[in-house]
């Protein structure tokens, strides 16, 4: 892991005078904790200078920048923010789950339990058809008890819970059904169903907990004798998020409520590509939908829960038999309530609907264009318009009203598709696109306003891909259009990178690099011209130093705010028994949640966002981003030759280092490092490397030779291909084989040359700006040369240019400067030193600032740690009243930390 330099004597300084005025000025605070000091404005006494220009107004910041993304992954929706507490309630489960139907339930006493699969003469609807038999003759209470949702159901004294099942009697069973919630031995609670008839009906009963328990807790479902069909078993907390009926978890929705989100992102994600027809995920199925694929009535209503069809999540193990966590969909948490969960939160729902391919990255496929069921997904999303817009004389629009909503659902954007990419995806967003177009000038009342988000895939630029593919296909379809939501509202980034990885690219949406018009497009580095929805991003881990590299790059993202629409971290939810995904925003079990210290950086982002960019400058954080390190020659699946390596420093001339492998093998070896595989071996003069058949993890195979300090040099070797699928790997700025960049010519099987680099250990795909067509013959020797000159590199191919790259620079501070709609100037500082840092504010352009701030802070002292998954967060994001400000002034944050300073103007 990395770590960040310190700098100058006087930070040195700072730190001691810091702490000092701890005790001075009375603030409750820590070199390393969260607090921070004012004192008189002072340049030679701080780190840095940030000038602020208060009435320079640089752009307006998009009023939706911050948000939230649910998808069920890690049992984030069944078993977590769903509040159902009953596993596999309508016995829907397949073999996929260990006890198959059964699975989550266990027989009690003399009882015998059978699941009745398929009925769709005797079930509860054509959505239901599955229904457990349940029959005792033993003379004594027996029947089934559920176990709940991975570590199981949790119950609290004093607190009521809502149960309901449908029932109806078999060979004349009329009752009573006992029902037992059980903590171990211990009846907590008990109720009873008196009576029964012959046919189904729905029984609720209010519970009362006596004790609190998390662990071995049991809902049990009991007869004396006779024979009773059982379906939609359901156990739910009556303190669920504002008390509603199939509702969320109160504790988890507030943890959402908390962070202030502007907009929800749902379902997915991958959730809704599924594997196939079978697995992908349908808003309808979410809401109940028949097989005529109108809005399924059932009670004489719509979106009844007992109404919606099962559905299997793309997260389940497909090739399971006996899973021990299946991920299954009730549905209970379906579009009707992620909508109502964004009104409820104040954001605005922002739903992911299926293109018409399966997930491309597990191998899924594309649905023929021609065919019906491409015509349902387009007629899906048109739907989904109306269930949000219409009024009661639609069809759509009377199920949401007949759901309990009769106001419309604030809609402005709709994704189409995710991660999805290739002319299959773009020819099938045109597709979309034209549909949506065709509605609206029919249909101009309802379908104004409606906005698409384009997909680029599931990589940055950065990484190689088809990213800048879909940009090319949608210059293409704007042609001389100036307005680029003619095509798309938004385009819809993911990316999960290193924690230097974001260091590094927090100019990423800067102008030089992401186009504002559809003209400049074309020289863009990374595209451009289409607000970006960066719908998914994280840092690789939930420590400090992730949290810190991410809120660094938040600066960029707000500083960007015209450009970027929305963004937000994912996944939002991890459970601590079972999951699929790591790193996640919040961590949950079945009594309690914790928020990553990543959470806490998101809050005070979302918490203190600015609507318009105030002009700033900060001085003095730039970090030393000279290229230095050892050089290194290999191949990657290839066999080839390396003769006559030489170094030369560009500043004095002088031979850092040769070697023209004229010496013993047992010579190069002392000379040369070999951190990896491949077998290099010295015959004629020259080195080899003649292994062709294996990889060699993330660097290939290589050797490294000369200085980890070495920087400004020439470096020349001749090469020659013998055999293989590849070329040639150049390392250059080798500080480990974990760290370092390295020219791949010829990769992509002899298709590319280009950059990549290792951080951390972890690779980058091809570093855009530096990628060129190439083919290297066998038998050919070429002439390589790579000339670093401080942050710069270039690569030359027989003196022709190849390579002209210059390296993002990283630095010790970053910040962003905002106003809202308050007035307050916003000063968000990022500190990613392991010192505290002073840094001399000058406010220039503001009138009748106040005295006192409102700081808000997230700090800790170590960049390894964590809040751990189960326990109480440490590393909170902390609030206090800042004193002493003025149009100039030092303050001072502790190390490792996110600090936002709200002065009002008054």
């Amino acid at each position: 892991m990395k770590r960040f330099p310190k700098t100058k004597c006087k930070a040195a300084l700072a730190a001691v005078l810091a702490v000092l005025m701890l005790f001075c000025t009375g603030c409750s605070a820590s070199v390393g904790t969260a607090g921070g000091t004012v004192s008189d404005y002072d340049v030679e006494a701080a780190d840095y200078t940030l000038g602020i220009d208060a009435a320079n107004e640089v752009h307006d910041i998009s009023d939706l920048l911050y948000g939230i993304f649910i998808e069920d992954i890690n049992f984030a929706a069944d078993g977590g923010l769903y509040a159902e507490k009953v596993v596999n309630r309508s016995f829907e489960f397949t073999e996929l789950a260990a006890g198959d139907q059964l699975y989550g339930w266990n027989v009690v006493g003399e009882a015998a339990a059978d699941v009745t699969v398929g009925d769709t003469e005797n079930g509860l609807n054509e959505n239901n058809t599955n229904y457990l038999v349940l029959t005792n003759t033993s003379g004594a209470e027996a029947g089934v008890e559920n176990v709940g949702f991975l570590d199981g159901m949790s119950i609290e004294e004093g607190a009521n819970y809502n149960f309901s099942l449908y029932a109806r009697g078999i060979d004349g069973f009329t009752g009573p059904i006992t029902i037992r919630v059980m903590a171990g031995e211990t009846v907590a609670a008990e109720g009873q169903i008196a009576a029964v008839t012959d046919s189904w009906q729905k029984y609720s009963l209010s519970l009362t907990s006596s004790v609190s328990e998390n662990e071995a807790v049991t809902l049990q479902v009991l007869l004396e004798n006779g024979t009773a069909a059982l379906d939609m078993i359901s156990l739910f907390p009556a303190d669920t998020y504002k008390g509603r009926e199939n509702g969320l978890r109160a504790d988890l929705v507030t943890m959402l409520e908390e962070l202030e989100p502007k907009f929800v992102r749902f379902p997915g994600g991958c959730v809704i590509e599924g594997y196939d027809d079978e697995s992908d995920y349908s808003w309808k199925d979410s809401i109940g939908v028949g097989s005529d694929g109108l809005p399924l009535e059932f009670n004489g209503t719509y979106g009844d829960v007992a109404a919606r069809k099962q559905g299997i999540d793309i997260w389940t193990d497909m090739s399971a038999t006996d899973d021990e966590w299946p991920s299954f969909m009730t549905y209970g948490l379906g579009f009707y309530e992620y909508f109502q969960l964004a009104e409820d939160i104040g954001a605005v729902g922002v739903p992911v609907l299926n293109c018409g391919m399966y997930c491309q990255g597990r191998s899924g496929e594309a649905v023929d264009m021609t065919s019906e069921r491409f015509a349902e997904y387009i007629q899906d999303m048109l739907d989904l318009v109306e269930f949000c817009r219409g009024d009661a004389s639609t069809t759509w629009g009377k199920v949401r009203i007949a759901m309990g909503h009769e106001a419309p659902f604030e809609l402005q954007y709709i994704c189409i598709g995710n991660e999805n990419d290739s002319q299959d995806y773009y020819d099938r967003y045109t597709a979309f696109l034209d549909a949506l177009n065709a509605a609206k000038a029919e249909n101009p009342e309802l379908y104004d306003g409606i906005e698409l988000i384009y997909s680029t895939g599931g990589a940055d630029a950065t990484s190689g891909g088809n990213y800048l593919a879909a940009y090319e296909y949608a210059q293409t379809q704007l042609g001389s259009s100036d307005d680029a939501s003619d095509f798309a509202g938004a385009v819809d980034q993911h990316y999960y990178n290193t924690p230097d990885w974001f260091l590094k690219n927090t100019d990423y949406y800067d102008e030089d690099n992401y186009a504002r018009d559809v003209d400049s497009m074309t020289d863009s580095i990374y595209g451009g011209a289409i607000n970006v929805f960066l719908g998914e991003y994280a840092s690789q881990s939930n420590t400090l130093y992730s949290a810190l590299a991410e809120a660094a790059y938040m600066t960029g993202l707000e500083r960007n705010g015209d450009i970027v629409r929305m963004a937000t971290y994912a996944p939002l939810f991890g459970n601590t028994t079972a999951g699929h995904w790591s790193p996640n925003l919040i961590w949950f079990n079945n009594t309690s949640a914790t928020g990553s210290i990543n959470y806490y950086v998101q809050q005070l982002f979302s918490t203190n966002a600015g609507t318009t960019l105030l002009d700033s400058t900060l001085t003095g954080a730039e970090i030393d981003n000279t290229l230095t390190g050892k050089i290194g020659v290999g191949t990657w699946n290839t066999a080839a030759s390396f003769d006559n390596v030489k170094i030369v420093s560009n500043t004095t001339g002088e031979v850092l280092g040769e070697d023209d492998f004229s010496s013993t093998e047992k010579a190069f070896k002392k000379q040369w490092e070999q951190p990896a595989g491949g077998e290099f071996t010295i015959i004629d003069g020259k080195l080899r490397q003649e292994d062709t058949e294996a990889e060699y993890s993330e660097i290939g195979a290589v050797v490294y030779y000369g200085e980890t300090d070495w920087s400004d040099y020439t470096f020349t070797v001749e090469a020659t291909k013998l055999s293989g699928e590849e070329g040639f790997i150049i390392p250059f700025a080798v500080q480990d084989s974990d760290n370092n960049y390295f020219w791949n010519i010829g990769g992509w099987t002899n298709t590319v040359s280009c950059l990549q680099s290792l951080s951390g250990g972890a690779k980058t795909g091809q570093i855009q700006g530096t990628i060129k067509e190439i083919e290297i013959e066998e038998g050919r020797t070429y002439a390589l040369k790579v000339v670093v000159s401080g942050s710069n590199v270039k690569c030359y191919i027989d003196d022709e240019l190849y390579v002209d790259y210059d390296v993002s620079a990283e630095a010790e501070a970053y910040q962003v400067v905002s106003t809202d709609k308050s007035g307050d100037i916003i000063i968000k500082l990022v500190n990613v030193t392991d010192s505290a840092r002073t840094f001399a504010i000058d406010i220039a352009g503001a009138e009748s600032l106040s005295t006192a701030a409102t700081v808000y802070q997230v700090a800790g002292k170590d960049l390894e740690s964590e809040n751990t998954p189960g326990e109480a967060a440490t590393t909170v994001m902390e609030e206090y009243t800042l004193s002493g400000i003025s149009g100039s002034f030092n303050y001072t944050v502790p190390k490792y930390s996110v600090t936002a300073i709200r002065i009002p103007v008054e």
